[in-house]
């Protein structure tokens, strides 16, 4: 008997309440399959463990790391991006780029964490750098996430270095950085 078949054998023996619950279940799937079928997507949690961790001076007093982080009270996957005693933190990415690519984005969250003591009159800086440029930066003390999304330059057919970078701006005490599920997103 065909795995089709036996489906059926199965199905058939189900509720119509049961019965629902599949279609619904299906129904994701296909849906599922078909969303990635048109996006490519580089999630750059998952693949910490390809990237480069650098300090800009020292690495004393660093923490980087790919763990789930909460500000504000809302649990995030991120990257931990403590960054040290004087300079800043980097983390960088080599992502191959696939050709035909469009609207090529990056979205991330920024935040500190909770339970951090970070005075209200300092800051952390968070910046991305796009091979060797810097496309973004902002800085922030909040513990809550801030959505964030980048218009990426045309990388199609090419390895973009990626580098995700924090600085305590002379004082690196509570500094909890963390960048909230950071992905490139685009259409093919």
């Amino acid at each position: 008997m065909s795995e089709r078949g036996r489906l059926n054998e199965l199905l058939a023996q189900l509720n119509d309440a049961q019965v629902e619950r599949v279609r619904v279940f299906v129904e994701g799937l296909l849906r599922a399959s078909s969303a990635d079928a048109k996006h490519w997507t580089f999630d750059f949690v998952e693949k910490f463990v390809q990237a480069k961790v650098s300090a800009q001076r020292d690495r004393a007093g660093m923490e980087v790391k790919a763990e789930e982080a909460t500000c504000g009270g809302v649990t995030k996957r991120a990257l931990w991006e403590h960054p040290p005693l004087s300079g800043a933190a980097v983390v960088s990415y080599a992502v191959p780029i696939p050709p035909h690519l469009r609207a090529l984005q990056l979205q991330f969250f920024i935040g500190i964490r909770d339970g951090a003591q970070l005075p209200g009159d300092r800051y952390v800086a968070f910046r991305v750098i796009v091979n060797g440029w810097k496309l973004w930066s902002a800085v922030k003390n909040a513990r809550a996430w801030e959505p964030v999304t980048v218009k990426m330059p045309e990388l199609a057919s090419d390895v973009a270095r990626i580098e995700f970078q924090t600085d305590g701006l002379g004082d690196h005490r509570w500094n909890w950085a963390v960048w909230g599920e950071p992905k490139l997103i685009a259409d093919l």
